[in-house]
């Protein structure tokens, strides 16, 4: 017979939230005794609910929910074939200690399309060729049917995109959203939590049609490449957070994944290059 494990409080001021889930699984498996105050609640044969895992920190990035969300996919295969359609991809994070007073997050996201130019379909910025599909591009604070994720502004955030640009290659543009609060909305992120900052949303006019802007079904990597977590003024230090939670959490691919992720600008690049996004 294998050896239980004693649950007992000893140790347990050490990642207590990853030690309670251990030992919750060990007890559903019937592996673990238990000891001290555990013993008077602990109900032999019982079902033992499982705690939900604390989120691991970094950058988390998906379709549908936050990353883990019932709903959330990695790839999005679109049929491109309705002219009122929204795809909406989440930005999310965990924090590795906590963050007092953030008032904002400005978000980077890098598109790579599996084309040699980015097709009109992807050309979501201002006037001229770039404005194939002007106001397709939008964001949403509203995580209340996002189960995967906490809203990290308590349903005060707001905001906006502050930039589409094209580049550096010809198949390459990157996107700038922020998310914000007032001053008096301002929140606390702590660790072991995923937090929902901003859904980008693609809304689909003119995909079909005699006036459709070519390129919806080829296949686009779009990477969640960074966030600066801005504090109240004299409260501390903002905070730059570039790496994923874990390897490719932060990629979100689109119609397969022709497009290599890795090819965007600054991925997995030194903290200069992060912070000279924000400039």
């Amino acid at each position: 017979m294998a050896r239980a494990v004693r649950c007992g409080v000893r140790g347990a001021a050490r990642r207590p939230a990853l030690r309670a889930w251990f030992c919750a699984a060990l007890l559903a498996w019937g592996r673990a005794e238990v000891s001290g105050a555990q013993a008077a609640s602990f109900v032999p044969g019982a079902r033992v609910a499982l705690p939900a895992l604390p989120a691991l920190p970094g950058l988390t990035f998906a379709w549908n929910d936050c990353a883990g969300g019932a709903g959330a996919i990695s790839n999005l295969p679109y049929a491109c074939s309705g002219e009122a359609d929204t795809l909406t991809l989440y930005c999310a994070l965990a924090v590795s200690q906590s963050i007092a007073s953030v008032i904002s997050a400005e978000v980077v996201v890098d598109i790579q399309h599996a084309s040699p130019v980015l097709p009109d379909w992807w050309q979501l910025g201002g006037a001229g060729v770039a404005g194939c599909r002007p106001g397709a591009l939008s964001t949403s604070y509203d995580f209340s049917s996002a189960p995967g994720c906490t809203d990290a502004w308590q349903s005060f955030g707001f905001g906006g995109i502050q930039g589409f640009s094209v580049g550096p290659l010809g198949n390459q543009a990157r996107i700038k959203a922020v998310a914000s609060v007032t001053s008096d909305h301002a929140v606390t992120l702590n660790p072991g939590i995923q937090y929902g900052l901003l859904k980008l949303r693609i809304a689909s006019p003119r995909t079909t049609g005699p006036n459709a802007c070519a390129g919806c079904a080829a296949a686009a990597c779009l990477v969640f490449q960074s966030v600066i977590l801005r504090v109240i003024p004299g409260s501390g230090n903002d905070v730059l957070i570039g790496e994923a939670a874990s390897p490719s959490a932060d990629f979100a691919t689109y119609q397969g994944t022709a497009a290599d992720c890795n090819t965007v600008p600054a991925h997995h690049s030194s903290w200069g290059t992060l912070k000279a996004l924000y400039r």
